[in-house]
């Protein structure tokens, strides 16, 4: 983790802004790709290539050395970003650095420069193999520019000896990318996918970065042929290095990021249609903007990519696949209308004989949106339900709410941890505003996102508060979902409905005593674990976390839905 990880002021948020605001840049775009001629019965079979991808890595080399990477890089610290630091220290102020830092500023960010190194071969050389795409020359401001940071690419990769280094950590490389593979067999994502699209693409390839946080799907025409690459970071921590082997989270990120290309031209040819339903974009717009999804167009991409991917198609691949509770979770980050997509796609796969390819019912889809309304939807949907890496896309503003019944030592290292805090919210784009418990109880709150410190017993805003959540404390020890936790080091983080306004959420970092809310962060080791609503913790050691069953306004741990 990174030096301020221990602090509860940045590192417990780290992962869960990560995965709740940065979205998959796919959506901006992969919108471009042709869609492939000839329906599923002429595909041939495909391979799913893992590999951690030079061009990639000498990308991410370079962008170590610049403020990206405190947006797009992983915090945690590795022994392979420690390897990165010694090895091309002395280059981190080479042309192709500040270069690259040039055009990041211009809004060469994201998926951009990723893509842009797809479309040449292996360093040093970097030979340009296709023709930069419209979408990337107009992001780089200039075809020359593309040109110009080629060239300096190349000179970093020949003056620093980058292959020497890549050749170096091939046994890492090794280790992720068999990690992966073992993980994976036994599913055929590449003919799931061409069978449910009814198309084919060319080639199918699952680039690992060490040192990336986002995922990004792109498609590369070359020669007439579209391959497709979800370049993705890691899911989680292994001792000193990172790792991808977490199944849910390499299925959705594979599935998701190969979804984009098939979906979004569809979307594309179809918008005069779709864009009869824009008022639905309304009442999800801050949402769907804190996820980096500034327009009903790419709001389309996500629902359907979503629906299509993630949901649909991972349901055809495992009998015992919950659609319930995905469908929860897309809903709960702001995808309101997933279900009723999900919905239509049920119709989609019953009547494969009258529409051998998605893009034959991608028509109805925007029909059926155009005659939905928000007020068509139940409270189920909209109210806020969770999970925790749904808070952050529901507000700009936060309200850090710290208890005064603490004595005033305990109450002063609280507030210089949550200032902390609330500078990274800032740096967020968050407005964050520190206040006591005492003020909490003079504000109006129908509006508003907390984040409640504490404990009801030292908190007077929280013990004033009747909450949707299993938690309560008695003598000394807390009490959730119908257990008993004594002591020290014990820790609770939950979101949960604002009590004020369903569709806001609130958030509560619960502790017997007030000094063990020091240090949550470090107990984070990666996004995959915000996909819930509750984490309970002692110490270091994860006792539980889970996603609740929410019946009748009340929250309660769901049997089968624990992530321990």
């Amino acid at each position: 983790m990174s030096k301020i990880t221990d602090r509860i002021t940045t590192g417990i948020w780290m992962g869960l802004l990560l995965a709740g605001l940065v979205g998959s840049a796919a959506a901006r775009g992969a919108g471009e790709a042709g869609e492939a001629t000839g329906g599923s019965e002429n595909l041939s079979p495909k391979r799913l290539s893992v590999t951690v991808d030079p061009r990639i890595e000498l990308l991410a080399v370079v962008q170590h050395f610049t403020p990206w990477a405190q947006k797009g890089h992983i915090k945690s610290n590795t022994a392979y970003k420690d390897d990165v630091g010694r090895y091309f220290g002395e280059f981190g102020d080479h042309p192709a650095v500040t270069y690259a830092e040039s055009l990041t500023t211009a809004d060469f960010a994201y998926d951009a420069p990723v893509q842009f190194m797809l479309h040449h071969g292996d360093p040093p050389e970097l030979v340009q193999r296709s023709p930069y795409s419209d979408y990337l020359i107009k992001r780089a401001g200039g075809e020359e520019n593309l040109m110009e940071f080629a060239a300096k690419l190349r000179d970093f990769a020949r003056e620093t000896g980058f292959m020497q280094f890549y050749e170096a950590h091939q046994p890492l490389y090794d280790t992720l990318t068999a990690e992966v593979e073992s993980l994976l067999a036994g599913k055929d994502y590449v003919q799931a996918l061409e069978d449910f699209y009814g198309e084919s693409r060319n080639a199918y390839n699952f680039v690992l970065s060490p040192l990336f946080s986002g995922n990004y799907g792109i498609p590369i025409e070359t020669g007439g042929e579209c391959d497709l690459y979800a370049v993705v970071g890691p899911c989680s921590l292994k001792g000193e290095r990172t790792t991808f082997a977490c199944l849910d989270y390499l299925e959705n990120m594979t599935l998701h990021e190969w979804s984009h290309p098939f979906v979004n031209p569809l979307v594309d040819r179809n918008y005069e249609r779709f864009e009869e339903s824009i008022a639905l974009f309304e009442p999800i717009k801050r949402m769907m903007q804190r996820q980096a999804y500034p327009n009903w167009r790419v709001t389309l991409y996500e629902h359907l990519v979503r629906a299509c991917g993630e949901i649909h198609i991972r349901s055809r691949l495992h009998q015992d696949f919950s659609k319930e509770k995905s469908l929860e979770y897309q809903e709960g980050k702001g995808f309101w209308y997933i279900g009723l997509i999900d919905s239509m796609l049920d119709i989609y796969e019953s009547q494969r004989g009258r529409y051998p390819k998605f893009s034959l019912f991608v028509p109805l889809i925007a029909d059926r949106l155009s005659r939905t309304s928000v007020e068509d939807l139940p409270e189920r949907i909209t109210a806020f339900r969770g999970p925790l890496d749904a808070v952050f896309a529901r507000t700009d503003c936060i309200h850090l709410i710290y208890p005064t019944a603490v004595g005033d030592e305990a109450a002063d290292m609280i507030k210089r941890e949550l200032e902390g805090f609330a500078g990274f919210l800032s740096s967020a784009r968050i407005e964050p505003v520190l206040m006591s418990d005492r003020e909490a109880l003079e504000t109006d709150w129908g509006d508003k996102v907390a984040f409640i410190y504490g404990n009801p017993k030292n908190n007077l805003f929280w013990g004033r508060l009747t909450t949707a959540i299993p938690v309560t404390f008695r003598e000394g020890a807390l009490e959730f979902g119908g257990k008993r936790y004594e002591g020290e080091g014990v820790f609770l983080i939950s979101c949960m409905p604002n009590p004020f306004n369903k569709r806001l959420p609130f958030v509560v970092c619960a502790t017997n005593r007030p000094e063990d809310l020091a240090g949550g962060g470090s107990r984070i080791t990666g996004p995959s674990e915000w996909y819930a609503d509750y984490i309970l913790y002692r110490g270091r050691e994860k006792l539980a976390a889970g996603l609740y069953r929410k019946e009748a306004g009340a929250w309660s741990p769901a049997p089968g839905r624990e992530r321990d």
